[in-house]
């Protein structure tokens, strides 16, 4: 699932390191200076040879379970291979921070292993300060998986070359064939479809049928307790796509987080647009009627989970998120089951659309970089490019095989009804939980194949052990829905456009996310304050911000 990093203070970056991190004359613990002889390329273990180490940095995700020193995944990794790890761990709240400090200082180690590494961090500390070793020959002498998936997805590559033609990181991919899976759509609306049942009404298509859908589940008592305790739609502030103004802002017009959209190659900023204004209103109005929860606003992930696991009765009639693990425990699956997805409201304006993200962009820039510290290049390379098979994708992503998953049933197929499985799920770590320390997630995911379409479907769609195939199948019910929008390739940008942009973008989006809640709740008024509103936008630097993306898109283009 994905992830928000929170950033911390320089003080509290460095007090987070576990024990692992503590490592003499300021940098990682020295790993074997002599040069390892290496197997033929493509081989396991990668060298035979005793005490080969790498010293590398890498990231603890809050939600995994045990630490990176016992997981079981890169333990068995670390044995196939013949190399040990040195590790210097950072918490994931710090580990963007951290690693800036050690690249800053002079004191990394050889390996960086971390999936928020842009393209303009590549050019930093690849191209002009040459920290950042390119990989273009060791990945053509040694780089056997590495190439042939280059080969059979060549869009990969084009995106994560640099513009002076170099490869300074692999990346991870979240799936390499171009095929649906849930990420592509976040902006999600989960409504109880048993309520709405009860009430003998028809799936809202419209604001208007919505608005009526939220009036009958707060005033007609679908959950039958007698209470007017129903919630009729609620959300969280500050994680995956759960702000409710996402989802219902795309019934007026275009808008993403990004406070930006690509059409004709052409950006254009969607915050100040009029559509915005009307869509904010719309919210308003059933913020004013009591049928948007007004802690939706505020609340955390924790607190929106709490409302749909209310003990006893039900009170959550629909909630806005990535994925209804956020919201409700899929492992109760009497709850659970009861909530689908809504596709795109048509607004009075006669819009409708959702914003999707296209797989043939969704490489990181960079997960595995390689230091001018490292002894042994070769090595590093040999060692990631033997993580990039499907085997060690779904070791690290599903779990171990005979506790977490097994081999598909013969003639059994995925999510899809036509991809044949390969892998069935035993058991389910839900969504609202820590992940296994059986599974490395995204600590260590390079490049994969499309995994999630090879799960077998087990019994019911709504068994928990199905639920990256229901999450899947509720995508393509939304893809249809897809805004008429370009996909934002992953843009590089000079230093120090990337310091301007970085600059504006932090004002920008803390100012927008803070006048969309005060003009819902009605602490600023959406007709004269207005044009105020759009004037403060200027005064940070909007109209800069999207030229800075539309002259790093240009250069993208002429690549």
């Amino acid at each position: 699932m994905k992830k928000r990093t929170v950033f911390m203070s320089a003080f509290a970056a460095l007090a987070l390191f576990t024990p692992a991190a503590l490592f003499a004359n300021g940098g990682a613990q020295s790993s074997a200076s002599k040069q390892v002889t290496l197997t033929a390329p493509g081989t396991l273990p990668v060298t035979r040879d005793s005490g080969a180490a790498l010293d590398v940095f890498m990231v603890q995700y809050a939600d995994q379970s045990g630490d990176l020193l016992t997981n079981t995944a890169l333990n068995e990794f670390q044995k196939a291979v013949n190399v040990k790890l040195n590790l210097t761990i950072a918490e994931e709240g710090s580990a963007r921070e951290r690693l800036n400090l050690l690249l800053n200082s002079g004191q990394y180690p050889e390996v960086i292993v971390f999936n928020s590494v842009s393209a303009t961090d590549l050019i930093r500390y690849g191209t002009t300060e040459k920290i950042f070793i390119p990989l273009n020959t060791l990945i053509d002498e040694q780089g056997t998986n590495i190439k042939a998936y280059f080969a059979k997805y060549p869009w990969v590559k084009e995106s994560i070359t640099s513009p002076d033609g170099n490869i300074y990181g692999i990346p991870a991919v979240n799936s390499g064939a171009k095929q649906a899976n849930h990420g592509m759509i976040g902006y999600k609306l989960w409504y109880n479809t048993a309520w709405l049942q009860k009430l003998g009404l028809s799936k809202p298509t419209t604001t208007e049928e919505f608005r009526t859908m939220l009036r009958a589940f707060k005033t007609r008592d679908p959950n039958g307790n007698g209470k007017a305790d129903e919630i009729p739609l609620t959300g969280a502030y500050g994680t995956w796509a759960a702000d409710p103004y996402l989802f219902l802002l795309n019934a007026f017009g275009y808008f993403d987080e990004s406070l930006r959209m690509l059409r004709n190659d052409t950006f254009t900023p969607t915050a100040n647009q009029d559509y915005i204004r009307d869509g904010l209103a719309y919210i308003k109005s059933l913020f004013d009627e009591g049928l948007l929860d007004p802690a939706s606003l505020t609340q955390t992930l924790q607190q929106m989970t709490a409302v749909g696991n209310n003990p006893g009765d039900n009170i959550m009639g629909a909630a806005t998120c990535g994925h209804l693990g956020m919201a409700i425990d899929i492992a109760n699956v009497e709850r659970a089951k009861v909530y689908t997805t809504l596709e795109p409201l048509r607004g009075p304006n006669g819009y409708r659309g959702i914003p999707a993200n296209s797989d043939e962009v969704r490489p990181t820039s960079g997960m595995f970089m390689i230091t001018d510290k490292c002894k042994n290049p070769a090595l590093a390379l040999r060692f990631a490019d033997a993580y990039c098979t499907a085997d060690w994708a779904i070791r690290g992503q599903v779990g171990m095989k005979g506790k977490q998953w097994t081999d598909a049933d013969p003639g059994s197929f995925g999510p899809d009804g036509k991809t044949p499985a390969k892998i069935k799920y035993l058991t389910v770590v839900n969504a609202t939980t820590a992940t296994s320390n059986d599974m490395l997630g995204w600590a260590f995911r390079l490049l994969e194949e499309d995994w999630k379409s090879q799960i077998q479907l087990v019994g019911d769609i709504t068994n928990p052990v199905n639920y990256e195939g229901r999450l899947l199948q509720e995508t393509v019910k939304l893809l249809p829905y897809a805004a008429d929008v370009q996909t934002i390739p992953p843009l590089a940008y000079s230093e120090t456009a990337s310091a301007r942009r970085s600059q504006i973008n932090t004002a920008l989006s803390d100012y927008v996310k803070n006048s969309f809640a005060e003009f819902i709740t009605g602490k600023r008024n959406l007709t004269s304050g207005w044009d105020a509103y759009k004037q403060e936008l200027e005064r940070l630097g909007y109209s800069e911000y999207v030229k800075i993306d539309q002259d790093a898109y240009n250069a993208y283009r002429r690549k």
